[in-house]
């Protein structure tokens, strides 16, 4: 999501916009944007027409008989989000493509007042209407978008709150817009949220609906065919999310959720992706050098729906086109341990110990506690061999079933098994060959898998479940756990045998609680989620929470915590302690001792919460109270208590 929020004393960049000023500094960028492309599309700024851009009557059913498709798919659900959202005063809205409102519904106590500025059914929303707005904005950008206050174009909307999503039909196209409005008092980014995912809900109603309504022949390719190529496999649904893919294409995209973005996995948009696929390039079309699948020959197959629409294109990768084997990495740039944060001693020290063991073929085990960063100290070590160019294959042994971890890693003959390919099926072993395999949790794996392991690491040999014809492994084994091994090797847990094999280097990484470059390391994740943006400061109450927490989920959970921060602060220049997730500030336990400046670390949080919530609603504590959504006498309870 992308927003700009503007509080109400920073009307005056509207002022400098009209007198035509320069813009203050680098946080208006955005919205003087958005300004310029309003006024460059005649907007008004102020003094708006009521009947200006209205339709009634066989205009406006035109436009709704034309979004018909869209609406008798998701009408249900819009009528209960309009619904739930007017308990809370807010109108949800529907425009076409042009911005026009077509369906209207819900509002509670702020519908006189969207009545009174056009927030009706035949209303035209967009840019060149009624300047930046969330409708238009969503409209014109492709995203979706909050608009707030004075971040308005037109002075008359400067009291309203706005949240708005781009609608994508079956083919990917923007075809629609859905939008909550209020009062801006009642501005919150859960409302945002609610709105993005309502919109993708019904993206994904209409595209289920396009695909229930395919022919036998579309749903069979994808059945028949992704899953029995060797080769990676995916299917790419509009505006270009890959929504299935076969085990080699999941060993290459690696641990990413999904669904995965095409333009990182294939170097090109959705659009670039059809233009290929329909201009002849079936056959073979050379995908270029960018994405995790590298540079590659591929064949790419559109497929219809039954009213011939283009539902998606499964690309197969025929055959990876020859690159260089570039020389060990050896400045600070080119460094594969540069995504591992490294500013605290120990993290250094197994940092440096690693780049120096990462080109030879010793086993390594990583010790650290779950959430640590293991998977991508492995990543780097495989980053920093001569295996480089091979696949790196993570597999996590606790979360297989023991009677599914074999079949997943070593693979399994024809009919080995209920439910089984009847070709037989490849593992995770062969999908690394020339390359690494990360087998995290391994304390988890159980007393047969061990056995089979060991011989792996003995001489390379393994055979497929169902089958006896052995065969040969070539792959480097790292492997990671959260468990005390050697007490597990005592306990008859664990093979001792299994264990001495595995132990050619050991490299501990330390929990973050006992790390000293905390600070450091949540200012690195922040400029690695805003990149290429500069991140925001960290507000000293929020730093000496992350120095005193413990952080039991480590890195992970310091990683999450700031992803949501990010989100709360709705753009500000600093993160404070109340933009944290509640749960996390809930457990936190206040300083020891800070003298006569102590303060719990709640009440602070509730105290700028409230005086944010009061100086955006000018003082009125009914409207600070809704905006917050406790009750008036919390407001002044908080107040008597600070002597205010």
């Amino acid at each position: 999501m992308s927003a700009l929020v503007l509080e109400l004393s920073q009307v005056s960049w509207w002022e400098r916009f009209r007198r035509g000023l320069d813009r203050p500094d680098d946080g208006a960028a955005l919205v003087w944007e958005r300004w310029t492309r309003a006024r460059e599309l005649g907007a008004p700024d102020d003094n708006i027409p009521s009947e200006l851009g209205l339709e009634r009557g066989a205009a406006l059913r035109a436009r709704q008989e034309r979004l018909d498709p869209l609406l008798s798919e998701v009408r249900e659900a819009f009528d209960e989000g309009a619904s739930a959202l007017a308990a809370y005063d807010f109108k949800l809205l529907l425009a076409d493509a042009e911005g026009v409102v077509v369906r209207a519904g819900g509002g509670g106590a702020f519908a006189p007042i969207a009545k009174s500025v056009r927030l009706i059914e035949g209303a035209s929303w967009g840019e060149a209407t009624r300047g930046t707005n969330a409708i238009g904005t969503a409209l014109a950008e492709g995203r979706p978008t909050a608009v707030v206050g004075a971040a308005h174009y037109a002075r008359p909307f400067h009291e309203l709150v706005c949240y708005a999503a781009p609608v994508r039909d079956p083919e990917g196209r923007v075809v629609a817009a859905l939008d909550a409005t209020s009062i801006v008092s009642q501005a919150h980014p859960a409302v945002w949220a609610l709105v993005s995912a309502t919109a993708q809900a019904m993206e994904a109603t209409w595209r289920a609906r396009a695909w229930a309504r395919a022919s036998a022949q579309v749903v069979g390719l994808v059945e028949r065919t992704l899953d029995r190529v060797s080769e990676p496999a995916l299917l790419v649904q509009p505006p270009g999310q890959i929504v299935r893919c076969n085990a080699a294409a999941r060993v290459v995209l690696g641990p990413r959720r999904a669904p995965v973005d095409v333009q990182e996995a294939l170097g090109l948009s959705w659009e670039e992706l059809r233009r290929a696929a329909l201009g002849g390039a079936r056959g073979g079309a050379v995908l270029p050098k960018l994405g995790v699948l590298g540079p590659c020959q591929a064949r790419l197959e559109p497929l219809y729906g039954a009213d011939g629409a283009l539902l998606s294109i499964a690309v197969f990768r025929e055959v990876p086109a020859p690159r260089a084997t570039p020389s060990l990495p050896t400045t600070k740039a080119n460094d594969a341990f540069s995504a591992v944060f490294a500013e605290d001693p120990a993290t250094r020290a197994a940092v440096e110990l690693g780049r120096r063991v990462a080109p030879s073929a010793l086993p390594i085990v990583l010790l650290a506690e779950t959430g640590s960063g293991k998977e991508r100290f492995a990543e780097a070590l495989h980053a920093a061999s001569h295996r480089r160019d091979g696949p790196f294959v993570a597999v996590n042994c606790g979360s297989f079933a023991p009677e599914l971890l074999a079949a997943e890693l070593f693979g399994y003959g024809p009919g080995a098994f209920t439910g089984a390919d009847r070709q037989g099926r490849d593992g995770l072993l062969h999908a690394a060959a020339g390359g690494t395999l990360f087998l995290d949790e391994i304390g988890e794996m159980p007393p047969a898998m061990q056995v089979a392991l060991l011989r792996v690491l003995e001489d390379g040999r393994f055979q497929r479940v169902g089958e006896r014809t052995p065969r040969q492994a070539d792959v480097r084994v790292i492997c990671a756990t959260c468990r005390d091994l050697p007490a597990l090797v005592a306990s008859g847990a664990f093979r001792q045998d299994l264990w001495y094999r595995l132990k050619g280097v050991v490299l501990r990484l330390p929990p973050l609680r006992a790390r000293e470059d905390r600070l450091g390391l949540a200012r690195f994740l922040l400029a690695q989620a805003t990149r290429p943006n500069p991140p925001p400061a960290l507000s000293p109450a929020l730093e000496g929470l992350i120095l005193r927490h413990p952080w039991p989920g480590n890195v992970r959970e310091l990683k999450s915590a700031l992803e949501v921060a990010l989100v709360l602060a709705e753009g500000a220049p600093v993160l404070q302690l109340d933009h944290l997730p509640p749960d996390l500030l809930q457990v936190e336990s206040p300083p020891a001792a800070l003298g006569a400046l102590s303060e719990d670390a709640l009440d602070v949080v509730q105290a700028n919460a409230i005086r944010r919530a009061l100086d955006a609603c000018a003082g009125n504590v009914s409207a600070a109270a809704r905006r917050l959504g406790v009750a008036r006498s919390t407001i002044y309870r908080a107040l008597q208590r600070r002597g205010e």
